[in-house]
């Protein structure tokens, strides 16, 4: 009966030390998804896909009228140096 019982605890704890370190993997991956996040915001940086949106919003703002050709071709031209 006793043998039973440790090997039932025994499982518990083998248990309870997975979801643990199941938890810490959790905590560590995400902390260094954290830090590359806040550090690539902080770069200034743009991606390709930023610029393409940045892109898009522009040819729309053109197209209803909110900025003239001007200021379209100096916005263009800055993205395109990006």
């Amino acid at each position: 009966m006793m043998d039973a019982m440790m090997w039932g605890m025994g499982l518990w704890g083998l248990l309870l030390i997975i979801v643990l370190l199941a938890v810490l993997v959790f905590v560590v991956l995400g902390s260094v998804w954290l830090l590359r996040h806040l550090r690539q915001s902080d770069s200034g940086t743009l991606d390709q896909g930023s610029i393409d949106s940045a892109r898009e919003v522009l040819r729309r703002r053109y197209a209803g009228g909110e900025i003239d050709d001007e200021e379209y071709e100096r916005r263009l031209t800055a993205l395109t140096w990006q």
